[in-house]
């Protein structure tokens, strides 16, 4: 017996005679001439050491062993069927999971409303969302527990590969009682001199970065430091101090009593990116979902997006 020389054109072919029930019957299903066929049926009983078809004269029929190995043929056929169409349907994007980390404002505001967008195209594709701090999301990009990853600009680590998604403006968020609630605008020069919430070292040390290259005299001095957004929200709602946060945090200030202004002198824009591994590749899902994304944001300033608030 020599199973491993059985190819699947063998296979195809014991299949078919053994379905219609004779040699010309089945030659003229493949599209191969009856001694073809009969060639491949020979190899193929070479290979498995037994004969699998009583032939004579008038008719064909499946030997014991035949009847024995028909239900296997066909069920290897079966599956190399199934796992073909499975590829393919990857291959066309029809279905698969998508794992995306995201830092914490975006997971609440721009990505339910991209992925509700998206599923409309894709309906059988799954995108689920880990909210990450910045640093935890392009983490877990890199150990794979994430396909993408959505976060700030930052220098990029050899494993990843950054791709810019979108700008997002920073303004001020102030309780409507305030008396810097009262101007149409607000100088960053105004507002630091009033208390100030601000996130993490990594928000504070970019923001702080930005604001040098206007004016040396522009210092940020946090009177709080908190590691999430609603974190943040809250103090000011409680009378902590103010705060600056990107544009995309509009549609939540409602809920905690809070306005926004414009910050000038000058405007600064937070720069968020797509990660992905460097040496792993994408599944056809993921690579749809991140050209969905793409193409939804890039090179358009978050408050101008549909649904920015």
């Amino acid at each position: 017996m020599n199973i491993g020389n059985v190819s699947l054109r063998q296979l195809r072919a014991f299949v078919a005679i053994a379905d219609a029930g004779s040699f010309a019957a089945a030659a003229r299903r493949l599209h191969l001439t009856p001694s073809a066929l009969s060639l491949l049926i020979r190899d193929l009983e070479r290979n498995v050491g037994v004969r699998l078809f009583d032939r004579t004269t008038r008719s064909t029929a499946l030997a014991l062993a035949g009847s024995e190995f028909y239900p296997l043929a066909r069920q290897v056929l079966d599956d190399l069927s199934r796992a073909l169409e499975s590829t393919q349907d990857l291959e066309q994007k029809k279905r698969g999971t998508v794992r995306i980390a995201c830092t914490p404002l975006y997971a609440a505001t721009t990505l339910p409303e991209m992925i509700h967008r998206y599923r409309r195209r894709y309906p059988a594709i799954a995108v689920y969302v880990l909210d990450s701090l910045n640093q935890q999301a392009t983490a877990r990009v890199v150990s794979g527990e994430a396909d993408l990853g959505i976060a700030p600009q930052r220098p990029t680590p050899p494993e990843l590969l950054q791709q810019s998604l979108m700008r997002d403006r920073i303004r001020l968020v102030c309780p409507g009682d305030h008396p810097l609630a009262a101007r149409t605008r607000v100088s960053w020069a105004q507002a630091l001199q009033h208390p100030f919430v601000s996130l993490t070292p990594d928000f504070t040390n970019r923001l702080q970065a930005d604001l040098f290259k206007h004016s040396d005299a522009l210092a940020l001095h946090p009177a709080h430091e908190v590691s999430f957004i609603t974190t943040a929200l809250g103090m000011v709602r409680g009378g902590f101090g103010i705060t600056a946060q990107p544009s995309r945090v509009l549609p939540m200030l409602e809920s905690f009593g809070l306005v926004s202004r414009p910050l000038t002198s000058p405007t600064v824009d937070r720069h968020l990116s797509l990660f992905c591994a460097r040496a792993r590749a994408l599944s056809p899902a993921a690579e749809s979902f991140r050209d969905f994304l793409v193409g939804e944001l890039s090179d358009t300033p978050a408050e101008l997006r549909p649904g920015a608030g």
